[in-house]
């Protein structure tokens, strides 16, 4: 994937996201109703914990050094912490914190080169598919989770 399609899709599929969440109520944002009793709210804050992480190690590659990931070792667990850092955290605090872990997000990959992207020294896999898996597809997947939810309260 080219840098130009990575930022496209990033910013399409968030103004997708963002405009769900926009058509929902606060209640709705609130309501732990997704899986694992979780909620929009929260499922926002796990997004911008994992674009924020992946932004630091973009940033990283943008300075020629390879991250240190000890939260990929075990995701569940970094959720788990993530989720219990931003539970009770106010709606409020948690959509700008949403709205800023993208804009570094963004930023970090527009940092990059198409080399730096397509390397895949540092991760194992292009740095492209690092981002992506953090920003566009982690958007789509939670997208899916909302999504059906509402439907199955139509």
């Amino acid at each position: 994937m080219t840098k130009p399609e990575l930022i496209a899709a990033i910013h399409r599929d968030r103004a997708t996201l963002d405009a769900l969440v926009a058509s929902l109520s606060e209640e709705q944002m609130l309501a732990p109703v997704l899986d694992d009793g979780w909620s929009v709210k929260d499922l926002l804050a796990h997004i911008a914990a994992w674009e924020a992480r992946c932004a630091s190690w973009l940033e990283a590659v943008a300075r020629g050094g390879t991250p240190e990931r000890p939260e990929v070792q075990n995701v569940d667990a970094s959720n788990a912490r993530d989720y219990a850092a931003a539970r009770q955290r106010p709606l409020g605090d948690v959509l700008a914190a949403s709205r800023a872990a993208h804009a570094t997000m963004l930023r970090a990959v527009e940092a990059l080169s198409e080399a730096d992207l397509a390397d895949e020294t540092r991760f194992g896999w292009p740095a492209w598919q690092m981002a992506s898996s953090n920003s566009d597809e982690h958007y789509r997947e939670h997208i899916q989770q909302i999504e059906a939810w509402l439907r199955r309260h139509a």
